[in-house]
């Protein structure tokens, strides 16, 4: 009901198409199956462990200290994106984090301090063939001239990131632009 009456655009399992929907309903099963709230839970069960204290997705009435402002290009001026804003970042994106907390989030999963290993691997592992390499739980998993990262990127009006982790190396690359993708 969230999102209207409509019907499926191809059977399920014949073929993989992000949506940002399947992240919303994910973090309403988060919530019926943790009893918490979604932002709650990622902060216990993320967060906390992860050691991510600059993370949320708090609502925007809140004051964070240091969020940045993004930008977005009108011809040649940048203009802010406060018109653009959700009122609070969901399961499917939009809140706000630093570098340094997402390296501790991608040093918390490769040291298996959030998941076992057969959990991470599964997690981490793609699943559907992309145009962009494979989708496993929330994760790319893409092989370049024989190396090996996952990750996941995303990115709004005035906002833009990107978080890869080279497993194999143990190299993670975080980038975060307040700037249109």
């Amino acid at each position: 009901a969230l999102y209207g009456n409509r019907k499926p655009q191809f059977a399920p399992g014949s073929r993989w198409e992000y949506s940002n929907y399947g992240f919303i309903l994910l973090g309403l099963i988060v919530e019926k199956a943790s009893g918490q709230s979604y932002y709650d839970y990622v902060r216990e069960h993320i967060y906390k462990p992860s050691g991510m204290a600059s993370t949320d997705a708090l609502p925007d009435r809140e004051g964070v200290p240091n969020r940045s402002v993004g930008y977005t290009r009108t011809g040649v001026l940048l203009r802010p994106n406060n018109d653009t804003l959700p009122f609070r970042g969901t399961s499917a994106g939009g809140g706000y984090s630093t570098v340094e907390d997402l390296l501790r989030f991608a040093n918390a999963l490769l040291g298996h301090d959030l998941l076992n290993v057969q959990y991470t691997t599964l997690l981490t592992t793609g699943q559907v063939d992309t145009p962009r390499g494979r989708y496993g739980y929330g994760f790319t998993d893409v092989t370049s001239d024989g190396i090996r990262s996952i990750g996941h990127g995303g990115g709004a009006p005035g906002m833009n990131g990107e978080l890869r982790i080279y497993p194999d190396s143990g190299y993670i690359v975080a980038v975060l632009a307040n700037i249109n993708p």
